[in-house]
């Protein structure tokens, strides 16, 4: 099949569309990427690119991926999207409406796009791993729980809750514009953190933490899978039973007292811990990488 990857593309060796790329590739599809960028004057330049290379190419299917508005809405596509409907633009929400197959990374996201109009939506979810770019290596853990993401305040409140009660945890995040750290969580805060720097993070930690952005009611974020992939426990305020089972390959928590709680019960019962952990490990090999996912996609397509 020729499919034509409209999407946002950064540098980053672990840019997700990268690995969307990576393995349609390994799926025998022909694949040619048309990367979208942030200028939104050019937004009239980039549209007619786009539909230049739709010309020439003549894919059989368009992957559009939202999260940039960079082209005027498209027809027919199949749309991703990891963010809740309304933080995108008009246009992308248009593309999402006039899409064959609008694809989220939530169960209840699947509900917002009907009600707007989209024909059809399905939860794979679109985050996973590539078994390549996490392929495990001997190394120390040194890090007994860690967290990793962007510290919008509220997340950093949720963190500063947790470090009152378990101050083993270090934090590295991005930090928005406007945004400073909590001065209570200064000592605690490592720096921003990216790529391959992540997945060190991950590989050195006993436990990482996950905060799933409010949108996802079930996790789904990237780091749901992400920390399973280096033999890490996760432990998330949100947990999907489908992807991992609670308690056997992953472990949930409902507050900040019941996190703190189970770290410092798993950083003292390592043989669970690290049965848990190997456990997550196993079923994110077997059930979320990319292939996987485009694996089922393709079906249904």
């Amino acid at each position: 099949m020729k499919i034509l990857l409209v999407t946002p593309l950064s540098s980053s060796s672990g840019d997700p569309h990268r690995f969307w790329f990576k393995a349609l590739k390994e799926l025998k599809q022909q694949v040619k990427i048309f990367p979208l960028n942030d200028f939104p004057q050019l937004k009239l330049i980039k549209s007619w690119q786009l539909g230049r290379e739709i010309g020439k190419f003549q894919p059989e299917e368009i992957f559009f991926s939202g999260g940039i508005d960079a082209v005027f809405p498209l027809k027919n596509t199949v749309f991703f999207t990891g963010v809740a409907a309304k933080t995108l633009s008009s246009s992308e929400r248009q593309t999402g409406i006039q899409a064959k197959l609008v694809v989220v990374n939530d169960p209840s996201h699947i509900l917002t796009w009907k009600n707007l109009g989209a024909k059809k939506a399905v939860c794979l979810p679109i985050s996973a791993i590539d078994p390549d770019y996490f392929k495990p290596v001997k190394v120390t853990k040194t890090i007994p729980v860690s967290f990793v993401g962007t510290l919008f305040p509220y997340r950093q409140q949720q963190l500063l809750d947790i470090i009152k009660l378990c101050p083993q945890l270090k934090i590295w995040g991005r930090l928005e514009s406007g945004v400073e750290v909590f001065r209570e969580l200064k000592p605690y805060y490592q720096g921003e953190a990216w790529g391959k720097q992540v997945v060190r993070i991950y590989r050195k930690s006993l436990i990482g933490l996950n905060l799933a952005p409010s949108h996802l009611f079930s996790a789904g974020n990237i780091r749901t899978f992400e920390i399973p992939a280096c033999q890490a426990l996760l432990l998330s305020n949100k947990l999907n039973p489908d992807w991992y089972l609670p308690g056997k390959e992953a472990v949930v928590f409902h507050n900040s007292k019941d996190c703190a709680k189970k770290i410092n019960y798993y950083l003292h019962h390592e043989q669970e811990r690290r049965a848990l952990a190997l456990s997550g490990y196993r079923r994110t090999l077997k059930d979320h990488t990319y292939k996987k996912r485009f694996q089922q996609l393709l079906k249904l397509l």
